[in-house]
């Protein structure tokens, strides 16, 4: 394969990769952030971009095309994620086309919908909206999407994290949440606020059980909505039980929690976990170790973090890109560590992806073997 590829990628990584945190948007206008050209590679200054072959016998053709991948604000781990993809396929692997990173999404549903109205060809997105948006359950009246497919998933982990304090434990012995709402316990229970996936998942969490918030306060129980940081204030200080999130393994708040606080991280049972996987949630097993104290693995669910692409976007393009993702992940992981958990051998799966793969997506996942 010829070395003469470039891609531009819009900012350097040093912005990547620093002040960035958080999983969803910050809700800052992303028009306030101004997208820069990288300078051009060697091959470029000498004229020499001659289309290689993407690989496993797909040549890429496409050429000098300009490419927009529409993610959240400059302030997000997903956008220092998406950025440090482009960067890496920048070293050599679209050949002439480029690749125009936009920070125009708010997270969830949006990078779909912006594919969707054509705003842009490339987005990051995930499962759990994906997968609803593509069986036309998102909202009442929202037809399916028609448009838009994805290049892979599970770029990053957000894991169904529900956490019970040591005085909770001691005083009910319930150890699952299947436990306490079967109990009808007055339990006092905190989330993330309103629009955030924390609160997403919560709210399909208890439609699960068949439950609402209203029932768990004519329990005599209570839940409160409320910033990260106020959720750990509250479950140390004793006046709240438990808290039910969805959130990437070493979220500041909840590290600083479980090293000062004794927290039990609790399995979901498995009918629980497939009624969530019927909404979109994958099935995994949250490692040994993930938070201080938590010895052992944790069956539970998580939404997946996915790259999503329009459907007109040529196959020997999505080809090459999905290549590149998989092929250079060490080199992405060096920039952002987040992307270990990144497996190509599972990344082409409908649950990963929440919606259906690209031909190019799809092309190059059997060509490596990796899919029959």
């Amino acid at each position: 394969m010829k070395k003469s590829m470039r891609i531009a990628a819009l900012l350097t990584v040093a912005a990547m990769t620093t002040g960035l945190a958080g999983c969803s948007g910050s809700g800052q206008p992303a028009e306030t952030a101004a997208p820069t050209t990288a300078a051009p590679t060697a091959a470029e200054a000498s004229g020499d971009t001659a289309a290689p072959e993407a690989a496993g016998g797909m040549e890429l053709t496409t050429s000098n095309q300009n490419f927009i991948l529409a993610t959240q604000g400059v302030d997000t781990t997903v956008y220092s994620r998406m950025a440090a993809i482009v960067e890496v396929l920048g070293k050599g692997t679209l050949g002439s086309n480029t690749i125009e990173i936009q920070p125009i999404s708010t997270g969830g549903a949006a990078g779909a919908l912006l594919l969707e109205e054509n705003q842009c060809s490339f987005a990051s997105g995930s499962n759990v909206p994906g997968k609803r948006l593509a069986e036309g359950t998102y909202g009442e009246g929202r037809a399916p999407l028609q448009n838009v497919a994805a290049v892979c998933g599970g770029t990053d982990i957000t894991w169904g994290t529900i956490m019970f304090t040591d005085a909770f434990v001691q005083s009910t012995g319930f150890t699952t949440l299947e436990e306490v709402f079967e109990a009808k316990h007055p339990v006092r229970i905190v989330t993330k606020a309103p629009g955030s996936f924390g609160m997403d998942g919560a709210n399909d969490l208890l439609d699960c059980f068949g439950i609402t918030w209203e029932d768990i306060d004519s329990w005599g129980g209570a839940s409160y909505h409320i910033a990260p940081s106020q959720m750990t204030d509250m479950l140390k200080e004793g006046s709240a039980d438990v808290s039910i999130d969805v959130v990437s393994i070493g979220q500041p708040a909840f590290t600083e929690l479980c090293m000062t606080s004794t927290m039990h991280v609790v399995e979901l049972g498995e009918e629980t976990r497939k009624k969530m996987n019927e909404k979109g949630y994958n099935s995994m097993t949250m490692p040994a170790n993930s938070w201080n104290g938590q010895t052992e693995p944790i069956e539970t669910i998580c939404g997946c973090e996915t790259v999503l692409v329009r459907k007109d976007v040529p196959d020997d393009v999505v080809y090459a890109m999905t290549k590149g993702i998989c092929e250079q992940k060490g080199q992405i992981v060096e920039l952002v560590p987040a992307m270990e958990s990144f497996d190509p051998e599972v990344a082409w799966k409908i649950e990963m992806t929440g919606i259906e793969l690209h031909p190019g997506a799809a092309a190059y996942y059997k060509d490596a073997g990796l899919m029959q």
